[in-house]
């Protein structure tokens, strides 16, 4: 296909840049990470492939009901020192091979000999490790306590507890080196850190068989056994607290079996210990959780990489060339618009399945960039659009009716030839005794008064959406419906008529005293099923309608002749009007060339336009007509009486009232029907 003309190559310019300045706005902006977050956490909440769990560890919970317990022994949080001795004790006895201590111990305690105690049992046990900062150790953990027994600090017995948080307050990311997560290793791990791969809340978590237990009944074990190691360790030496730890027995039950030889992390879940943390796995869980989470990581598959910002620009301007490419070689917006689509589905797809692979692909920039891309390709193609369709109107807006016009511009392709079957209302209108007149008139005078008529009509009748079709002499032909849709007309039409009627009594106020006489105009209106297309040859076109129900149309106009009526409509179009219009019932008409009869009406105005001289001549004529039809000939005379003592002048009454008196005296067979027959078109 050709390339794009060079206007178009021009104009796209024009945007492009803009659109690139736009990209890599956005790119440097806070939307980009905070879209690309909040896609990263919806694929945490729901992994394409979830991470195994490991098998070998556990976490243990200061909750609401550890809370609850203590309270009755007159405890509060923060609690003394002496209960996190209990639970270590209880967590050693239990079997656990490390535990891992998501709390922080910076102040000393009010009672001295507590600090002593949980320095001394948490050094004795081997597997404890402590949280520290940065700037700060356990405060009974000094550096001369550590030199002091060497022998229980041969590894790191602590790990740094802090964490980095996004601007929105959320942790998605882990720093491994020297944390609690990687002191949880024997020896520390060394990997390094990154995105956090999840898996799960607290409450999936347990679901999944991760156990998940309360810290109370281990601290109210813990308190037994700390009662029999002081008493046997009363100056609460490591040395003797150790060998009396190693005389307990071990724990027994449920929570031994869930505990023992595994790795575990001890953390507060209850509101008033505030150590909630805003998690992408959950609104709010335990701040330990992100601890054990970034264990699993160190322990199994590792952390997501994320790849380089660049990366996420690079992606922008491939996926950027490809619509440019597509919508050079497509024109048009389905094309562009399909690939866009595709390639933000494949972006958000990519990103989503290279997490389960270990890397994280920011979609933001590459997504924003197909859509402004894709703007951008739409502005183009609105201006060639609104172009072409300024240059189709020009050419053709002086020869053509805007109405087709219009749907050239909307869809060149309907200038081809053939239609489509549409319900729609023809109106002709001709000008009645034309020949009399230009017999009378010179040409240029003749030509003046028509082409004036031929005006005012047709602003009439454009002004009331109707498709003027042709012009034949004097006559004019339009369609209401087409090819602009009107589901209302056959209403529209009778508007139109009795417009057009209005126009003609101004036409004649103007030119009836210079002429002499004025002009009488026929109006045929019929509603029906007819062929709408272009007809015609490749070098002659014409937008038209054909079909039988457009014949009917143009005998209606020629009828009124014989019934001295103005407006004349079908039987369809009465029916479509019906309740809306004051009617007239004429009769049920056979035009040359058809056998069947159709009943045709006499427009005569609005209802709310009605004079009362015109309501009594109707109500009269139609209870005269209904009689009339049901073969009561004798009442039909009666009320067509009545209706010409209103208007004497109106000659279908005085005829229906004379043949109502004949058919009185001689009553016609019983196959009779009250129809007239056209012998001529």
């Amino acid at each position: 296909m050709a390339s794009p003309p060079r206007h178009a190559r021009t104009l796209r310019w024009f945007w492009l840049a803009p659109v690139a300045l736009l990209v890599a706005a956005f790119h440097f902006s806070p939307f980009r990470p905070a879209l690309d977050r909040s896609f990263l956490d919806l694929s945490s909440r729901h992994p394409l492939r979830a991470p195994a769990l490991p098998g070998d560890s556990a976490m243990v919970l200061i909750d609401e009901t550890t809370l609850a317990l203590l309270s009755t022994q007159g405890l509060r949080w923060p609690f003394p020192r002496a209960v996190f001795a209990q639970l270590i004790a209880g967590l050693r006895q239990a079997g656990a091979s490390r535990i891992v201590m998501d709390f922080t111990f910076f102040e000393e305690s009010m009672a001295g000999d507590q600090d002593l105690l949980l320095a001394g049992v948490a050094a004795a046990t081997p597997g404890v490790v402590l949280a520290r900062t940065v700037e700060r150790a356990p405060v009974f953990w000094s550096d001369e306590f550590v030199a002091a027994h060497p022998a229980y600090f041969l590894r790191p017995r602590t790990g740094l507890v802090e964490f980095p948080v996004d601007s929105d307050g959320t942790a998605r990311s882990y720093r491994s080196r020297g944390s609690l997560a990687a002191a949880a290793f024997d020896p520390p791990s060394t990997r390094p850190g990154g995105v956090i791969r999840w898996h799960g809340g607290l409450d999936q978590l347990a679901a999944r068989g991760v156990p998940v237990l309360s810290a109370q009944p281990l601290i109210e074990a813990g308190a037994a056994i700390l009662q029999r190691v002081i008493a046997a360790a009363p100056n609460l030496d490591v040395a003797e607290i150790d060998r009396a730890l190693q005389a307990e027995p071990v724990l027994e039950g449920k929570t031994g079996a869930l505990l023992r030889g595994k790795t575990v992390f001890v953390g507060a879940n209850a509101s008033g210990t505030f150590d909630l943390k805003s998690l992408p796995v959950g609104k709010l869980e335990p701040g330990v959780l992100l601890h054990w989470t970034a264990w699993t990581n160190l322990a199994g598959n590792g952390f997501i990489a994320t790849l380089p910002r660049g990366s996420a620009l690079a992606g922008a301007g491939v996926v950027g060339g490809l619509l440019l490419l597509l919508a050079g070689r497509w024109p048009g917006l389905g094309v562009p618009t399909s690939a866009a689509a595709l390639l933000v589905v494949l972006v958000f797809a990519a990103s989503y399945g290279g997490l389960s692979a270990g890397w994280f692909f920011p979609p933001a920039t590459p997504a924003v960039a197909a859509v402004l891309m894709l703007l951008g390709i739409v502005a183009e193609n609105f201006w060639q659009e609104q172009r072409r369709k300024r240059e189709i109107q020009t050419m053709f807006g002086a020869y053509v009716d805007p109405g087709v016009v219009a749907q050239l511009v909307r869809d060149p392709n309907a200038i081809r030839l053939g239609g489509e079957r549409r319900a729609a209302t023809v109106y002709f209108s001709d000008l009645a005794g034309f020949t009399d007149l230009s017999e009378k008139l010179p040409p240029d005078q003749l030509m003046e008064i028509v082409n004036r008529y031929l005006q005012e009509m047709s602003e009439c009748l454009l002004d009331h959406g109707a498709y003027i079709d042709k012009y034949i002499g004097d006559a004019v032909m339009a369609v209401f419906g087409a090819p602009l849709a009107d589901p209302d007309h056959a209403a529209t039409a009778c508007t139109g008529a009795l417009a057009a009627q209005r126009v003609l009594a101004r036409i004649n106020a103007d030119i009836g005293p210079r002429l002499g006489q004025t002009l009488a105009m026929r109006i045929g209106i019929n509603t029906g099923e007819m062929l709408v297309g272009n007809l015609g040859s490749d070098r002659k076109k014409n937008y038209t309608v054909l079909g039988d129900a457009v014949n009917l149309a143009s005998r209606l106009e020629g009828a009124n002749k014989e019934f001295g009526t103005a407006i004349m409509l079908g039987e369809n179009t009465a029916r479509a009007v019906a309740g809306r219009f004051a009617l007239r019932p004429l009769t049920r008409l056979r035009v040359k060339g058809k056998q069947t009869a159709v009943e045709v009406f006499e427009l005569v105005g609005r209802f709310e336009e009605l004079t009362p001289t015109q309501r009594d001549f109707l109500a009269a004529y139609e209870q005269g007509y209904g009689h009339f039809g049901a073969r009561r000939f004798a009442e039909a005379e009666i009320d067509f009486g009545r209706a010409l003592a209103v208007v004497p002048s109106d000659d279908l009454a005085r005829e229906l009232q004379e043949q109502s008196r004949e058919l009185a005296a001689h009553p016609p067979p019983p196959d009779w029907e009250p129809i007239v027959t056209l012998k001529s078109k």
